[in-house]
């Protein structure tokens, strides 16, 4: 009886760690993918830059919303930074809300487009 119920824990410690392992991998693959769009997009503006890092949240099946995301490109240097929430269930039927954010640039040393922000929210 009590290798069972150590048996029962360490699952449960096992399945609670894949869990929050998988949340944690899905953020750093989407920071690594809005790196990547900064640094690889210089012709491009900053609603194009906007919504290739959306399609890849979508791709990662994070839940980055539009409007918690900005895109601003100011005298060759492109920022981009966002932050979003994600339930994970740890336990069963036990959700736990985790806040990731991120804020990723590039600097552009050739001909960068004009100065703009993408298009969402525009801070106060």
């Amino acid at each position: 009886m009590k290798t069972v119920l150590k048996l029962v824990i360490a699952v449960a410690i096992l399945n609670a760690v894949v869990r929050g392992a998988d949340a944690a991998w899905n953020y750093y693959q989407l920071k690594d993918a809005a790196q990547q769009t900064l640094l690889f997009s210089s012709p491009s503006t900053a609603a194009q830059i906007h919504a290739e890092i959306l399609s890849a949240a979508v791709r990662l099946n994070v839940p980055l919303k539009a409007e918690d995301l900005l895109v601003r490109r100011q005298n060759g240097r492109t920022t981009a930074s966002g932050s979003y929430k994600q339930s994970v269930e740890f336990f069963p039927n036990y959700l736990y809300p985790l806040s990731f954010s991120f804020v990723v640039d590039a600097v552009s040393l050739g001909g960068a487009p004009g100065d703009d922000e993408a298009p969402a929210r525009r801070d106060k």
